[in-house]
């Protein structure tokens, strides 16, 4: 042996096994961790302080309190100190309360009395203090400084409990004591849990350093053993890697299409968000869910997007990975993996338009978007071609890059599990390679750099996260689930074929040809006689990809159909595999190839009885969003169902026709003309649905051109205006100012507010005949949302979210509040100053009827910030919604007419209300100004309640022309916002809430995705039950909802806004910070990980 082979084995071995040792001992070397602390009272006076913890509860928790504090409350008594603001949401169940009642101080934790004793004794003994200590092990108190009670007294004067759930959520310190009252012994020390926002030491980025440069040494040591074999080097390339070809041309053109004009995907609110909080958190938080844990070991593409946030927030550059990624996989498709097929393959045009056109149609609807499918698709592509590369020139290198690439993507999502099994379908190859070469290189030489490069990844997992959170955070998250078992698989392609935005037509037909595919090259490649020119190792492999995925991806705690998205790569494998072997080329037999065009026209029937529905704003003008695609009134599933019918019968007559006619006529076909009718169904049909997705959002961009669409909203994004949906929602920012003002006519000087509404004709109508509860049943509701799919039935699996709405109405639900002008004490939506809007409504009428006609109104000038006549309703009222239906109701008309020379009205016309919210709560009517009578200068209000049912009842608040700002100008740039999942990548303008030091940042709005998704998806996933933000938000705020419409498509339930109101006004807490350094497993207590 040469003395440069030895060197060689000698580097690989040495460099392999420190770069995989080095892997294996990060996660549990120290980190630099930043500690937060909370102390209270802060500055020189008692006072509330806001400091809501993502973690919920902190990691321990000291307080004491002098019971001789209890004299500065009144004699009613009060707050001493509380951790959450009575009166909010849920506030004893979430928080810690010390009360003094007029005979009693108390101490309550999460609904449990712990202490209690007689007030007067206690606040009159100067020795009395309340303490309280919580951490991991669980909380204990105590009333130190007073004697043992008597047993009949009742009184409870000291506790613990071994449960650590037990330890209160902190939003804040609130108190009602003076301020300037004594802090001598009043006192609370809590430590936020940042255990997630840690550094590397010197010592562990050393380690991740060296671990680095030894791998890379190991694999060049490889390469030089590789070398050896006396090949002669080949290229890199092959010959034509760069020749464009009319098929690049047309997945380019119609990906680049798609960039700038497609849909958007499910969970790209979900990641923009998450990547933009990321740098402020330090850490990747969840922010949506589980208690402010990472995703990690997964989702290192957070990292990216976060980096991409700090250059530009606009759509066109957060797709842009997505779109590089689909060229990417394309060009490994058309130059890498067919060529691998065999001659038959390679040379089959039907073989080529069939792989780019199932591609696309798996990446158009699937991976358009932030989710790391994209990427898992291509790295498990990459993976599969080096294998494939490693197999071919007997060579290890490649498959040690190949272990690399399929670590790495393995590392984005369990999705990446495709990667992997790519690595397994060639390990039989590889294997006969090392048994080859072990005489002439050695097994370790050969080994430690492949073990080498796939620990590689955990550099950068655990670059400043170390084990024993992680282990922490995967608790949480399998605690908080969905965690659905690996036979609940069937649950995705359940979904699949569900009416839902989960089983649309878009979804159904990448994923349903890619399994023909699978079925089709598995039938000819278990026949004794394959086709000649096929390579079947390889198509042999790629099926072993596609079935090992499936068997993973079993394994994964969630069953999303998003995540069919990693498919897009290996399934064009695949059909190019079948488009040559079903081919006219290649597949003689008429009646073979007739069955297979009927199996293509079923798969494709089944597909477009799915609606033409995207994610949120994708569906925006798109046709049959909200249903299948008809043609009469007939689905036109039936028509393509029919003819795969028909097409299966003349398969059929062949098959039994065949046994009669020559070789010729059998494989050929007759003189008819019928029979000179040879394409493949494949490419052709696929490249049917491609063309019917783009044309879609082609419809859809023109419908919207006076509105938003993505094609819109991203042009305007490429000229400097990135804020997307927020320049096309308008609002009314202070309802109350749009009110109209009643009008003088027929002689008469205008009667006041109140009177003007009730005008001279009114029977049955109340000031308070409004129910005190307006709920929507969701089991009941009939509003169309392509949004909130079926994902809820996930959401709850492993905790208890009942999806309480009552946060996301804002003040629509009804309820008792200050009397107002006209004597209603109904609470007003929307901001309305009851001081300045009267209400009246028909419920409890005792003739079951009613009828109202207002008086005349004026009208303000026309102008195009007030483009609408809007009123707040309640109850029933016929209108028509935002897809034209009308829905039955009581008639609530606007009836508009001419003030003449006289003073006399002279009507001039009626307009029906658009109503798209949500009965019987309170919504907008809205009546266009646009399609209103010429010249109409006042306006009046027509209400018939013809129903005797007492559940059919309206409510009615004035007509209002409100001047209307988009919804960038109303709250701005800088103000913190809770944007909900949904939402997220079409607000890139506003600034979400932050979490900075384990603590999140007070939003003083809220945007909200359209309202059956905010009930089904935001209402359920972000739950506090689930460690959601709006478990603290519900518990320190309260949302008003914000009176918001879409510029000229006023039908359309966009979303909406909420603006927030502390419920106790405090100040942001001052964090008191430091340094820490932390071991590997460090673990300093269990994080909550269950609901109240």
């Amino acid at each position: 042996m040469s003395e440069p082979n030895r060197t060689a084995k000698i580097v690989a071995v040495v460099t392999g096994l420190l770069g995989f040792l080095l892997a294996i001992v990060t996660p549990i070397l120290p980190v630099n961790q930043t500690t937060a602390e909370l102390e209270w009272p802060q500055g020189d006076s008692v006072s509330d302080v806001a400091a809501p913890l993502v973690a919920f509860v902190p990691i321990d928790m000291d307080m004491s309190v002098p019971c001789s504090l209890a004299s500065r409350l009144p004699a009613q008594g009060g707050v001493l100190l509380s951790t959450t603001p009575e009166g909010g949401q849920d506030d004893s169940a979430r928080g810690l309360f010390v009360r003094a009642t007029p005979d009693a101080l108390t101490m309550t934790d999460r609904n449990v009395v712990l202490l209690n004793t007689d007030r007067a004794a206690a606040q009159a003994n100067p020795d009395c203090r309340i303490v309280m200590h919580a951490d991991g092990e669980g909380v204990a108190g105590r009333f130190e400084g007073l004697p043992a009670p008597d047993a009949d007294t009742g009184s409870l004067h000291e506790f613990a409990i071994p449960d650590h759930e037990m330890r209160p959520q902190i939003v804040g310190i609130y108190s009602d004591l003076p301020a300037d009252v004594s802090r001598d012994g009043l006192s609370l020390h809590a430590t936020i849990d940042t255990r997630y926002v840690s550094s590397p030491t010197p010592l562990k980025l050393a380690a991740i350093v060296i671990g680095i440069v030894m791998t890379v040494l190991s694999l060049i040591a490889l390469g030089v053993l590789d070398r050896r074999d006396g090949r002669a080097h080949k290229r890199f390339l092959p010959t034509g890697w760069w020749t464009i070809r009319p098929p690049d041309v047309a997945v380019f053109a119609i990906l680049a299409f798609w960039w700038f004009a497609g849909a958007n995907t499910s969970d790209d609110g979900y990641n923009f968000t998450v990547g933009r909080i990321t740098s402020e958190a330090g850490y990747a938080d969840n922010y949506f869910r589980y208690f402010g844990v990472p995703q990690d070991p997964f989702g290192w593409h957070f990292q990216v997007i976060s980096w991409m946030s700090h250059i530009s927030v606009a759509t066109p550059f957060m797709r842009l990975p997505a779109f590089l990624l689909g060229l990417l996989g394309w060009w490994l498709i058309s130059r890498e993996v067919i060529p691998r097929l065999g001659r038959a393959v390679r040379n089959s045009r039907p073989a080529v338009w069939s792989a780019a056109f199932v591609f696309l149609a798996i990446w158009l609807p699937f991976n358009n978007g932030l989710r790391p499918e994209p990427a898992e698709a291509v790295g498990a592509l990459l993976t599969w071609c080096c294998v494939e590369r490693a197999i071919a020139t007997r060579r290890l290198l490649p498959y040690a890059i190949a272990v690399v690439t399929a670590a790495f993507t393995l590392a984005l999502a369990p999705g990446g599990l495709m990667a992997v099994a790519a690595l397994l379908a060639g390990i039989r190859p590889i294997v006969k390679t090392l048994v080859s070469r072990r005489s002439r290189d050695g097994l370790l030489p050969m080994l430690a750099p492949i073990l080498a490069a796939g620990t590689a990844v955990l550099f950068q997992i655990f670059f400043d996260q170390p084990i024993g959170a992680l282990i922490a955070g995967n608790k949480v998250a399998s605690d908080v689930g969905p965690t659905l078992e690996w036979w609940q698989e069937p649950i995705r392609y359940y979904y699949l074929i569900l009416p839902t935005a989960d089983g649309t037509l878009a979804r159904r037909f990448g994923v349903l040809a890619m399994i023909l595919c699978l079925f089709v090259v598995l039938l000819r490649l278990l026949r004794r006689e394959h086709p000649n020119g096929v390579a079947r190792a390889p198509i042999w492999r790629l099926v072993a990809v596609t079935l090992g995925t499936m068997f993973f991806i079993a394994f994964t705690p969630t069953k999303w159909t998003h995540h069919f998205g990693v498919y897009a790569g290996i399934a064009a494998g695949l059909a190019a595999a079948a488009g040559a072997m079903m081919a006219p080329a290649v597949l003689r037999s008429r009646r073979n190839r007739t069955f297979f065009a009927a199996a293509v026209l079923a798969i494709t029937g089944i597909s477009f009885a799915g609606t033409n529905g995207w994610w949120f704003v994708g569906s925006y003008g798109v046709p049959w969003w909200d249903r299948p695609p008809a043609v009469g009134g007939v689905n036109v599933a039936w028509f393509i169902l029919l003819a795969s019918i028909v097409t299966a019968l003349a398969g059929l007559w062949f098959h039994f026709r065949d046994d009669f006619v020559d070789e010729q006529t059998r494989t050929r076909g007759g003189d008819h003309w019928y029979s000179k009718l040879k394409f493949s169904p494949l490419p052709v049909i696929s490249g049917l649905m491609v063309l019917f997705m783009v044309a879609s959002f082609l419809k859809g961009a023109y419908v919207q051109r006076d509105s938003w669409s993505w094609m819109k909203s991203n042009a305007r994004a490429l000229t400097g205006n990135s804020c997307g949906l927020a320049n096309d929602v308008l609002v009314e920012a202070d309802p109350t100012a749009g009110l109209l003002a009643p009008a003088a006519v027929n002689g008469r000087p205008a009667p006041g507010v109140a009177q003007a509404l009730s005008g001279t004709d009114s029977t049955g109508f109340t000031p308070n005949g409004v129910p005190d509860k307006l709920s929507v049943d969701a089991t009941e509701s009939d509003t169309p949302s392509t949004t909130s799919a079926q994902n809820t039935a996930q959401t709850g699996a492993g905790a208890d979210e009942s999806g309480d709405s009552s946060s996301a109405q804002g003040g629509t639900e009804g309820g008792q509040g200050a009397r107002g002008i006209n004597g209603s004490t109904v609470r007003l939506p929307f901001g309305l100053n009851p001081a300045a809007t009267p209400v009246l409504g028909s419920y409890g009428s005792p003739s079951g009827t009613a009828s109202l006609t207002t008086d005349w109104y004026q009208l303000p000038e026309r102008s195009d910030d007030a483009p609408l006549l809007t009123m707040a309703v309640a109850g029933s009222v016929e209108a028509v919604d935002g897809i034209g239906v009308v829905h039955a109701g009581q008639k609530v008309v606007a009836q508009f007419g001419r003030v003449g020379a006289d003073g006399r009205v002279v009507p001039t016309g009626q307009m029906f209300p658009i109503d798209i919210g949500e009965v019987p709560t309170w919504r907008n009517l809205r009546f266009p100004l646009a399609d209103s009578p010429a010249q109409s200068t006042v306006v009046r209000i027509l209400v018939e309640d013809t129903a005797a049912a007492s559940s059919e009842w309206v409510a009615i608040t004035p007509p209002r022309v409100s001047k209307l700002a988009t919804l960038d100008e109303v709250v701005g740039r800088t103000d913190p916002v809770f944007i909900d999942w949904l939402p997220g990548l079409v607000f890139p303008c506003q600034q979400p809430m932050k979490v900075r030091h384990g603590v999140l940042e007070v939003p003083k709005w809220r945007i909200m995705p359209d309202a059956e998704a905010t009930r089904k998806n935001s209402q359920t996933w972000m739950s506090g039950t689930a460690g959601g933000p709006l478990g603290i938000t519900e518990a320190m705020l309260r949302p008003t909802l914000m009176p918001t419409y879409l510029r000229n498509n006023w039908g359309r339930d966009w979303g909406g806004l909420q603006r927030f109101t502390e419920i106790i006004p405090a100040p942001p807490a001052e964090i008191e910070l430091g340094e820490a350094r932390r071991s590997g497993l460090y673990d300093p207590a269990p994080m909550r990980s269950s609901g109240y």
